[in-house]
């Protein structure tokens, strides 16, 4: 390299080095991470709802205009890429209220399964349809099958 490239060299980088410093703040775009919280909502109604913080269940449901008839804990708050089921039956069986009797009339839900949800709902009560997963025995294969006819 010989002297004139060097100092063709030298005096880009001295200009860069000033722009960047002289550059004025206000052509420097500030990016904000506002954090988008994506629900996903299932059953009696299907969509997909964006939010900027943490839903509760009253929000989501003035959003999709339907009344919560179903029992869900108004307070509770969903986290980004929950799903929320809504169940979309007229028989609809009550994870926080139901006897062992009623909760065997659901297919797939036996003398054990259906004890164990009681066990569970005595500790803490059921918040959204999705927590009858926390029961042992019960995954999301089951959850999927049986979604349909439960409400809290």
């Amino acid at each position: 390299m010989d002297k004139k490239e060097r100092i063709v060299l030298a005096f880009l980088f001295v200009i860069s080095c000033i722009y960047s410093f002289v550059m004025p703040e206000g052509s420097i775009e500030k990016i904000e991470n506002v954090p988008e919280i994506t629900i996903f909502i299932e059953g009696a109604v299907n969509t997909k709802l964006s939010y900027d913080h943490d839903p509760t269940i009253s929000e989501i449901f003035k959003d999709i205009h339907i009344e919560n008839s179903y029992g869900f804990d108004e307070n509770y708050c969903l986290s980004s890429q929950d799903v929320f089921y809504i169940p979309a039956g007229e028989q609809l069986i009550s994870l926080n209220s139901a006897t062992k009797e009623e909760l065997m009339t659901i297919k797939g839900i036996g003398e054990k399964k259906a004890a164990a949800i009681i066990e569970q709902r005595n500790q803490e009560r059921f918040q959204t349809i999705e927590d009858i997963m926390k029961v042992s025995g019960i995954g999301e294969k089951t959850y999927l099958k049986i979604r349909e006819q439960l409400c809290l």
